[in-house]
Order: C-alpha cells, then sequence, then structure tokens
C-alpha cells in the first residue's frame, strides 16, 4: 500500500483482483476487477455477475506475471446494491476464516445413532489441517 508523508495512508486503495464463483444462475464465472478498500477497513467490487447476499467468492491478487500467483481468499457477500448503468453491481464483502476442527466428544452429526459395535470411533485433531490455513 502506498503511504503519504506521516501516518497517514491514501484511502481508498484500489488492487487488481480475479474474482470466481458461482453467480445467481448456477453458472461458474471468472472476473477480474477492482477491489476497493476504504479506510474504514470496508472491501467492495464491481462486478458484471450477479450475486446474492450471503454467496461464498474467492478473490485472488493479480500478481505480475514474474510473480507467483497469490492463494485466493474466501469472501462473503455481505451486501448488494442494484446494477448501475454499465451492468455491474456494486458488492460489499466480509473475508471469511477458517474454522479449527473441534472435537466434540459424546455428540454425533447425524440425526440416526450409529451401532458402536460395528463402528470404530475415528481419531480426532485439533490441529488445523494445511489447506485451512490463509496466509
Amino acid at each position: 500500500m502506498s503511504k503519504e508523508t506521516g501516518n497517514e495512508t491514501n484511502f481508498p486503495e484500489r488492487f487488481l483482483v480475479e474474482v470466481s464463483g458461482w453467480g445467481s444462475d448456477d453458472s461458474f464465472f471468472v472476473e477480474s476487477t477492482d477491489l476497493i478498500w476504504s479506510g474504514a477497513g470496508d472491501k467492495k467490487l464491481l462486478l458484471h455477475h450477479v450475486l446474492p447476499q450471503g454467496a461464498l467468492i474467492f478473490v485472488r491478487l493479480q500478481a505480475s506475471r514474474n510473480a507467483s500467483s497469490p492463494i485466493p481468499i474466501p469472501y462473503e457477500v455481505s451486501g448488494v446494491e442494484p446494477m448501475d448503468c454499465n451492468g455491474r453491481c456494486e458488492l460489499r464483502l466480509t473475508q471469511l476464516h477458517p474454522r479449527a476442527k473441534e472435537s466434540n466428544p459424546g455428540q454425533v452429526a447425524s440425526i440416526l445413532q450409529e451401532d458402536s459395535k460395528t463402528c470404530e470411533p475415528k481419531q480426532l485433531s485439533t490441529q488445523l489441517e494445511t489447506e485451512e490455513i490463509l496466509q
């Protein structure tokens, strides 16, 4: 991010990103656009694809050709503005974070109880799996 002299930052910041996910028409899309990051930490972008509030999308920073490709970050669409005259919707985003796997002894995930004689208990781990860690 660019900085002004002193402790103030230039806002809003714009970053070229690639956005992917499933549109309202149930078709997968990939679109390049600007991610707008305000001084208050709000993130929004304009897309030609219509998405409902609560939709899950992945946003990946566009890197230069000689740099390695950044990891896509999951976001939830927390707000949707109507389509503008250029055919783009403004979406407000909330970053999603991975959850740690927690063991819940004595709790069953399904409604039906399994026969404990025919099924051995699985080992549970409280460590994060490597694919769940976002850098």
